[in-house]
């Protein structure tokens, strides 16, 4: 591998992906990088025909873009070569020299992180708003939407913690958190995926919550409420917020969330640059993705009517026609650092030697 390329893609690498499964790997040809997504990095109910992944993939692509153009190269990406049903090949990139350019979210891609603590209630500068509403203007990516209504806020922050209170009822989801937590620096250094359990800011000891990871325990405690006791506790993390939004697209295609991700990651890297934190909220936007397909397969009748409801609350909050689709919501505010970041993947070990993914 080229040193610039080896440079370029060990800082691309820290784009965000869900449960940090950082489904990227590489195939190096020359000037070229082939990028596949690996489908078995993410086969949770949330990642509903590789939509999740491929958000990340266009974070990761976005990353790329900007540190290309420090290092003094130009990019050429071809999304979906072999086309979109064959959507392990996300997308080729072809490397050309050329001068170096400033670009002023390059600094950002080190510091951006999720931070779920909860944030100050202070409303946002108008220069930081107006900063976060250009983010994207005229690349047709998609379109921001936001809202500084605490009324909205409120509500939207109900709309984010029904993943949880879904997590809580619903086995195949409270299995996939369990397994997918690491409970020491140690374990999170070793698996590198997941979430390391500091990250999630719980407001709990890790041993109380550890007990939670029972299933008869926990089916036990709904009967008192637990489950919805969560969803307000979470709701009221998620209202103390400066601002709450979507990120909304006309399509279905793959590249169309492809896109969206690009969007999302130059977003996140504004609000960084800007100094404030962001955290995204995506769960219950993302069993939409299914409902809307007709996949209820996996959730009761009475958990399909409160996805369907909440996703309702988001289409009235914004004023959006039926066309438009929306993956993505996120909450933004001042929330200082998080108590700590997740471990990750060394490039090399996201590397493939051959086109067989």
């Amino acid at each position: 591998m080229k040193d610039y390329l080896k440079n370029i893609l060990e800082i691309a690498i820290h784009a965000p992906s869900g449960e940090n499964c950082q489904p990227w790997r590489f195939k190096i040809e020359e000037d070229k990088v082939f990028i596949y997504n690996n489908p078995k990095s993410d086969e949770s109910l949330y990642n509903f025909k590789q939509r999740g992944s491929l958000i990340a993939h266009g974070m990761l692509l976005e990353n790329i873009a900007i540190a290309s153009s420090v290092h003094g190269y130009q990019i050429n990406i071809a999304l979906f070569p072999h086309g979109d049903h064959l959507q392990n090949l996300v997308a080729v990139v072809e490397f050309q020299k050329t001068v170096v350019e400033h670009q002023s979210l390059y600094d950002s891609i080190l510091k951006r992180v999720t931070n779920r603590k909860r944030y100050q209630r202070t409303a946002l500068a108008l220069e930081q708003r107006d900063s976060i509403l250009r983010v994207g203007s005229g690349t047709g990516w998609g379109k921001i939407y936001l809202t500084e209504e605490h009324r909205h806020i409120n509500t939207l922050a109900r709309v984010g913690s029904m993943n949880e209170r879904l997590v809580f009822e619903n086995s195949s989801l409270h299995n996939f958190l369990f397994s997918h937590i690491t409970w020491t620096k140690a374990e999170d250094n070793n698996k590198r995926v997941g979430f390391y359990i500091k990250t999630l800011e719980m407001p709990m000891p890790a041993k109380v919550f550890r007990v939670f990871q029972s299933w008869s325990l926990v089916k036990a405690l709904n009967r008192v409420g637990f489950s919805k006791t969560i969803w307000k506790q979470n709701a009221k993390t998620y209202s103390s917020s400066s601002a709450m939004g979507i990120i909304g697209f006309r399509g279905n295609s793959s590249k169309d969330f492809v896109l969206a991700g690009r969007l999302f990651q130059r977003l996140w890297l504004t609000t960084t640059k800007e100094g404030l934190s962001l955290q995204p909220l995506t769960g219950v936007l993302f069993f939409m993705q299914r409902i809307l397909e007709g996949d209820y397969d996996h959730f009761s009748s009475h958990h399909v009517e409160l996805i369907k409801s909440s996703y309702d609350h988001v289409v009235k909050i914004f004023g959006l026609s039926e066309d438009v689709a929306v993956p993505i919501m996120f909450r933004i505010g001042y929330g200082g650092h998080p108590s700590a970041r997740a471990s990750r993947f060394s490039l090399n070990e996201l590397l493939i030697q051959d086109h067989s993914l």
